[in-house]
């Protein structure tokens, strides 16, 4: 993927993975931010460690976060669609993996889309986030009209 932009990937093109370590104190972060102060995020439940707060997985998903990621100069992103599910818990104090694969690109209403599977993964190799995701690309300021300006 390196030395292409994000819009010229295809199907089966990979960004880079993306490592990280959710501390106690990032995930009392995020639980203040949304302000969920559920004892299983605090705490945790049957001797395990507290849960990972789900916003706080979903905030490190975005291929945006791939080292990788590369936008071409001029040129925005936006999110179209997705659909998420949580397969497994992930815990406080492990380390996760997220990993991006593109799954297709195609021009529609003149804009590039690009659909693409977001895993995040524990140490132990259990996927805990498992997204599909949609975005588009379009030029930065470049406006378009769709006949729905007020006329005088």
């Amino acid at each position: 993927m390196h030395g292409k932009f994000a819009h010229e990937l295809k199907a089966g093109d990979r960004y880079d993975a993306l490592e990280f370590t959710v501390t106690p104190d990032l995930n009392q972060q995020f639980l203040y931010a949304v302000e969920d102060y559920a004892p299983i995020y605090l705490e945790g439940r049957d001797g395990k460690p507290p849960l990972v707060h789900p916003v706080l997985l979903m905030h490190m998903s975005p291929r945006t976060r791939s080292p990788s990621y590369r936008q071409a100069p001029g040129m925005g992103s936006a999110f179209a669609r997705e659909c998420s599910r949580y397969l497994n818990p992930g815990y406080v104090g492990s380390r996760f993996t997220v990993t991006w694969t593109v799954t297709n690109t195609y021009e529609q209403r003149g804009r590039i889309y690009q659909d693409y599977v977001a895993t995040i993964a524990d140490e132990r190799g259990r996927v805990v986030l498992h997204r599909e995701l949609a975005s588009t690309f379009f030029m930065l300021g470049k406006n378009k009209s769709y006949g729905l300006e007020r006329k005088s």
